[in-house]
């Protein structure tokens, strides 16, 4: 009687967020990082940008993104500011830059320090994902809609933009009236 469309429908990707203690190896198969400005409050919610009222009382984190194939599945690979920055300085200084199907051995020692990454060697053929296609993965995370079939990156990026807008103002209300602690 009903049935989905599922050629519409977006599969979610699994995200790896390496561990204290922990080591993992991915292929790269995106050539940039799709990154998103968050805060937390209780969990961590994407920015509205310049005019966003939770800016006002809460500090702001940078969170990268980039597909990764981790034992043989794509997945996205959340990195902070510190963390991809050595990736993206090992990348640039010793292989010229992020290039789709690097292998990087990815570790993290303790808690205050940052992932440590390192590529290892190139795997050949692996196919790239769009970064449009990265961004949607991503923003599913955070429980947004997907693009619509005419939407291109700049006017879905606007879209997300009014919605975090209204998330963010609740958030804001919320901490305002004592409802909802800060962190």
């Amino acid at each position: 009687m009903f049935e989905a469309d599922n050629s519409r429908m977006l599969t979610r990707w699994e995200v790896l967020r390496l561990q204290v203690g922990h080591k993992s190896e991915m292929v790269l198969l995106s050539d940039k990082a799709f990154c998103l400005t968050t805060h937390y409050v209780g969990r961590t919610i994407p920015c509205a940008g310049g005019e966003c009222p939770l800016c006002e009382t809460l500090p702001q984190r940078g969170l990268w993104y980039v597909a990764g194939a981790v034992n043989g599945r794509v997945m996205m690979v959340e990195f902070g500011g510190t963390s991809f920055s050595y990736l993206e300085q090992h990348a640039k200084l010793l292989h010229g830059g992020l290039k789709v199907g690097q292998v990087y051995r990815l570790s993290r020692q303790t808690v205050k320090r940052p992932t440590w990454s390192e590529c290892i060697g190139v795997q050949e053929g692996c196919k790239p994902v769009d970064h449009f296609d990265l961004a949607k993965h991503v923003m599913a995370l955070y429980r947004f809609p997907c693009p619509n079939p005419d939407e291109d990156l700049a006017a879905y990026d606007r879209r997300c933009h009014r919605l975090a807008f209204v998330r963010n103002k609740r958030a804001a209300e919320l901490i305002a009236d004592g409802k909802f602690q800060r962190v």
